[in-house]
């Protein structure tokens, strides 16, 4: 998904102004990222202008194509009367409404206007501006519509919010938002049906109306000023014409001008006391530490909102500018975190959403406001890899006055640890909050060590049985499947631990790995694949998805193996499960970092949690805080020995939602034909050591169809005395 879908991801279908913050969350994200906007607007005046300034600073700085703007302005009677009769030329009474909109005298009084003026200057300037009036033959042109495409995509935002007087902030109207690509087929429907009435309109093909183009209206564009307005100097704008009585001040749930507006706890968090009060205890511990250290929440625990109250808590020390830098694995963790940001009151910064030039100007503009020796919090969110390769972000904060203090965020900061992104993490940043639910690096003691001296030590431990005994999370059962290996596959299995053998790996007694060349990792890679793709997961997956009812099967994550198949060359696993799901009927699609980088990432979320997919087929990028609350049903095929994501996977199904009681897990635990052998012994203690860490916290754990049914006999073989 591209930065203008991304833009408009997290948008509501229908907003409700003052209670809703239109400008904010739509105008200016579509008009920041849009190639094209068209806007009409009905009983235009000069006034209007002030609220049409909403986004044009956006549009401006993304140097991409037109604007075109369609509107009816106020006409007289006499006017119309004349037109009528024949009297007057329509095009004379065009160009002299023109004037009186577009000159300099009208903009005077107001400095929202006069920022509209100087927007539609560059405009015209860059020839980027067409503009068309509409005479109505009888009654009043009175649409009220914004048109924005972005990647051949159409999104429409139209209803009541007219563009007089504050239309668009503080008067009761309602306003909806439809997106051609992702709102359904209704959505898809109207947004045609707006494009073809605007041709109709633009066109003068409409046989009620009469269309012109201002031929004498652009001239009375003031002069365009130095340097370009920006979107912080609309909210400066509004500001000033609200100190001179013109405008009204913004309602107090209307997110306020960014510079002076500060992050904000949301009115009603639950924080200090009841299921999440040990993010209270967090933020007290990491402000004890002087703001470093290592939040180690599950996932469920509110660490995004924990680390917000912290940024919080620290931005009330600052006495200058205060810049909170957050760094997220992925583009999908990245759109949660803004959410969560503007929750805080603040619209943050995502360079990943940006053009490489667009990126240098938005930073440029950030770094002259933080610069400016005023109290002010700015939040910029980006993935790990965009923030250490491009350079330019990490040049703003070295750039950034001495006065001006950063806290940097690492979430899932495990993933920090690999040398080439821990060593672009800025000394500069003066606090540091590491979050993980599980910030040990397993198999790497020294990035774990290098990680901790950068964030710190741990402040806080919320395990996933505090989260679930304390009501963060929904409790679940857990159903272990016994899958057979096929004689191929432990050949391939026993052939892939002699080379092992043979290239000295081994085991010290604490159970860490040593001797790991690429050689020997290749090797454990390929003999888990063996374990992880093995064929009868996908007789066994059916055999549980055919005895399922319908109703049941909705709502669920199958999480399939990354690694490619090592004993044949049949397909990937997923492939392998995206077909028998084909063959069932169900509704389905896969999840994987091909969607991810794609951009599809958001939409295909939000249609599952619509019910658009019974299931969503995954590797590997479900795994870390990827938001999907109603999921409660999950098979686990890809069983990896990797702790950090058996905690990520349950995590997955366990988070809160309205009417969810408890939640399904299924694993398969793999079984060699000859139990009893060094090597098939050696299988099983490996598959039960995940089995162990499922089940300790499973509900059904001790029934009778429980999980410890299967595992105490498996277990009697495992670790059968005299055995090596």
């Amino acid at each position: 998904m591209g930065a203008f879908k991304q833009s408009l991801a997290g948008v509501h279908p229908v907003y409700e102004v003052p209670d809703d913050d239109l400008v904010r969350d739509v105008l200016i994200p579509a008009m920041t990222n849009a190639d094209e906007v068209r806007v009409g607007m009905g009983y235009f005046s000069s006034h209007s202008l002030a609220q049409l300034s909403a986004g044009l600073a956006a549009f401006l700085c993304n140097r991409a194509g037109p604007l075109r703007l369609l509107i009816s302005p106020e006409i007289s009677q006499e006017d119309r009367d004349a037109i009528a009769q024949g009297v007057g030329e329509p095009q004379a009474v065009v160009d002299q409404l023109a004037q009186r909109i577009f000159s300099s005298q009208a903009a005077a009084a107001s400095a929202l206007t006069t920022h509209a003026q100087q927007c539609l200057a560059f405009l015209v300037a860059s020839g980027r501006l067409e503009l068309r009036f509409v005479l109505m033959k009888r009654g009043m042109y009175h649409k009220k519509q914004w048109l924005f495409c972005g990647e051949s995509a159409w999104a429409a935002v139209h209803g009541s919010g007219n563009a007089t007087e504050s239309g668009l902030v503080t008067n009761g109207e309602q306003m909806t938002v439809d997106r051609a690509w992702s709102d359904g087929d209704a959505a898809r429907i109207r947004v045609e049906r707006l494009l073809a009435q605007w041709d109709r309109q633009w066109n003068n093909r409409s046989p009620h109306s009469l269309t012109l183009s201002a031929s004498q209206g652009l001239r009375f564009v003031v002069k365009p000023a130095t340097p370009p307005p920006t979107s912080d100097d609309f909210w400066k704008a509004w500001q000033r014409d609200f100190e001179a009585g013109l405008e009204p001040e913004l309602p107090p749930d209307v997110r306020a001008p960014p510079g002076t507006k500060l992050l904000s706890i949301p009115e009603g968090t639950e924080w200090r006391t009841g299921p999440y009060q040990h993010q209270g205890l967090a933020v007290d511990a990491f402000l004890a530490k002087q703001g470093r250290g290592v939040m180690a929440i599950a996932t469920g625990g509110g660490k995004t909102q924990t680390a917000l109250i912290a940024a919080t808590a620290l931005q009330s020390e600052q006495p200058a500018g205060f810049l909170v830098i957050i760094l997220v694995p992925s583009r999908p963790l990245m759109m949660q975190w803004a959410a969560a940001v503007r929750r805080f009151g603040i619209e943050p910064l995502l360079p990943s959403l940006a053009e490489p030039t667009s990126r240098r100007a938005l930073l440029q503009e950030l770094q002259v406001a933080l610069s400016l020796n005023s109290k002010r919090t700015s939040v910029v969110v980006t993935t790990n890899a965009l923030f250490a390769d491009d350079q330019s972000i990490r040049d703003l904060i070295e750039r950034l006055p001495i006065p001006v203090k950063i806290l940097l965020i690492g979430d899932e900061m495990h993933n920090l640890g690999a040398p080439v992104i821990r060593g672009s993490l800025p000394e500069r940043a003066f606090y540091r909050l590491g979050l993980s639910a599980t910030p040990v690096r397993q198999y790497d003691p020294d990035g774990t060590d290098k990680l901790l001296e950068y964030f710190g030590q741990p402040v806080l431990e919320f395990t996933l049985k505090e989260a679930i005994n304390s009501g963060c999370l929904t409790p679940y059962n857990y159903h272990l499947h016994e899958v057979s290996l096929t004689a191929e596959e432990v050949d391939r299995w026993m052939e892939l631990t002699e080379q092992l053998r043979r290239a000295g790996f081994r085991v010290d007694d604490d159970g860490a790995t040593v001797g790991m060349s690429p050689k020997v990792e290749r090797l454990l890679r390929e003999r888990r694949a063996v374990l992880e793709n093995a064929t009868n997961k996908i007789s066994v997956l059916r055999s549980i998805l055919l005895a399922m009812s319908r109703d049941r099967l909705r709502r669920c994550l199958i999480y399939c193996s990354a690694k490619p198949p090592v004993v044949d060359d049949t397909d990937r696993q997923i492939d392998r499960v995206n077909s028998l799901l084909s063959d069932l009927a169900v509704i389905s699609h896969q999840f994987t970092a091909d969607e991810t980088s794609g951009g599809t990432a958001d939409s295909l979320l939000e249609a599952f949690g619509r019910g658009d997919y019974q299931v969503l087929t995954a590797m590997k990028v479900l795994d870390e805080g990827v938001d999907i609350p109603q999921t409660d049903l999950a098979f686990v095929l890809a069983s990896s020995t990797v702790r950090r994501e058996w905690v990520q996977r349950r995590g997955r199904i366990l988070r809160k939602a309205p009417g969810k009681l408890i939640a399904t897990l299924h694993d398969f635990i793999v079984v060699p034909p000859d139990m009893s052998s060094t090597p098939g012994r050696a299988i099983l203690r490996s598959e039960l050591e995940r089995a162990e860490e499922f089940a300790v916290l499973a509900e059904n754990e001790w029934a009778p169809d429980g999980p410890r049914t299967t595992m105490g006999r498996l277990d009697t073989v495992a670790w059968r005395r005299g055995v090596t």
